[in-house]
């Protein structure tokens, strides 16, 4: 049957209306109502080249999975069935289109995300797989991965709520012949595009890379991609456990914020805090044909950026250039950042610095503060300038500046020579 948007037969004896989401040859993903109650779903069913056999031993799989799961971003199996011979599975979720079909009405509207929006978006995304990692699966004994993302597997609302699906199996991914309907990019670890077993951490990994595919559809992505900017994020970033190894004795929170930081800076040069309610707002007004919302219109201001080498060997602000830290330095920089981390209002008087640089030592007054001067000074020339302020009660972080953990991969790169404080 085709599926039209002027449908108004029943489909599979059961629903009204059904429009597809996703043709692929091995599964359908359609948006219908229930013909009973009138309550918008998602029902897939196999597409030309799958066997009902086989979407018969997909739908069981995706049903085992979903009922493991409790997130609201993960939608429910409502129903499973054959109807007039076709295998079928409905998801309790109101969705009408996927983040592939949206982006390209982003791009025909001519319009740029914010990237407080975009990184709502995709955090809102991090926490439902935190929430599947959390999750052990008796079957494999293991935590529940999706394995590969696409924005396939992110499907929205007229209203704007957004929904991630692709547990048990990826159905909007799913192939069943060599020749495909459509092409959708999809991203995963290395070693599960080899075959090997998903991990929470290959989702992260897979997660960070749909993240930086996003990037043209963010406001200030044009400008990040030109100039010294760009040096910065080119700079491979951490994956969870690179972090853990680097600063193993550093709190939770701080590991997570870090995390956070590196994912979402994916999205734009400017790190905003994440507004999930400002997306689907914006994705609302997009599918309802409504001008772009008023707050959307005009990108913010970038706070500052500081770069953070492997053990903070090194640093680099927003002219992308590297500058190796001495002994001195790179403890002072440690000790601002994790104030910064603590309470970002905050700040360290000079005796907090001299400590953090030279501990132990117990020179007079003068002569410390000198020295915290100098380092001071060296690290603005490097191009902390604009990160390091002045404060009633020393020197701090300013407080809307992004600390971002830069991996170890990226050290084979020779900084630039800076002579540092002793």
């Amino acid at each position: 049957m085709e599926l039209t948007d002027d449908s108004r037969s029943r489909w599979l004896g059961r629903y009204e209306t059904p429009r597809s989401i996703r043709r692929r040859d091995g599964l359908h993903v359609v948006a219908a109502t229930r013909a009973g109650d009138a309550e918008p779903c998602v029902v897939i069913v196999p597409g030309p080249a799958a066997s009902a056999a086989r979407a018969n031993t997909v739908f069981a799989e995706i049903e085992r999975v979903h009922a493991l799961l409790d997130h609201p971003l993960i939608p429910k199996v409502a129903a499973r069935g054959v109807a007039d011979g076709m295998p079928y599975i409905e998801l309790a979720c109101d969705a009408v289109i996927d983040g592939v079909d949206l982006t390209s009405l982003l791009n025909d509207a001519g319009w740029k995300v914010p990237p407080g929006s975009a990184a709502g978006l995709v955090a809102s995304l991090r926490k439902a797989m935190r929430a599947a990692h959390a999750v052990v699966d008796p079957k494999h004994g293991r935590p529940v991965c999706i394995g590969r993302v696409s924005c396939a597997d992110v499907l929205f609302s007229r209203e704007g709520r957004f929904y991630l699906v692709g547990y048990g199996r990826d159905a909007p991914l799913e192939r069943a012949g060599e020749q495909q309907i459509d092409r959708v990019l999809e991203f995963q670890a290395p070693e599960v595009a080899a075959g090997g077993e998903p991990t929470p951490a290959g989702d992260e990994l897979a997660l960070s890379l749909l993240a930086r595919s996003l990037r043209h559809a963010v406001q200030g992505s044009a400008a990040s991609a030109r100039g010294a900017d760009r040096n910065i994020r080119s700079m491979d970033l951490d994956r969870p456990e690179q972090l853990e190894r680097r600063a193993p004795f550093a709190p939770a929170h701080t590991r997570r914020r870090a995390e956070e930081a590196d994912l979402l800076h994916h999205l734009a040069p400017c790190s905003e805090a994440p507004d999930p309610e400002a997306f689907a707002s914006l994705v609302a007004s997009l599918l309802a044909g409504r001008p772009l919302p008023l707050a959307a219109e005009a990108a913010p201001a970038c706070p500052p950026t500081l770069v953070l080498g492997c053990e903070v060997r090194w640093i680099a602000a927003k002219d992308g250039e590297k500058h190796t830290l001495g002994h001195a330095l790179s403890r002072i920089v440690t000790a601002l950042v994790d104030r910064h981390d603590e309470a970002p209002d905050a700040a360290l008087s000079l005796q907090d610095l001299f400590e953090a640089g030279w501990p132990g030592e117990r020179p007079v007054a003068n002569a410390g503060a000198n020295r915290v001067y100098v380092a001071l000074t060296q690290l603005r020339r490097m191009g902390l300038r604009d990160v390091i302020e002045r404060h009633e009660h020393g020197y701090r972080l300013a407080p809307r500046a992004v600390v971002r953990f830069v991996s170890p991969r990226t050290e084979h790169a020779r900084p630039q020579d800076t002579r540092s404080a002793p």
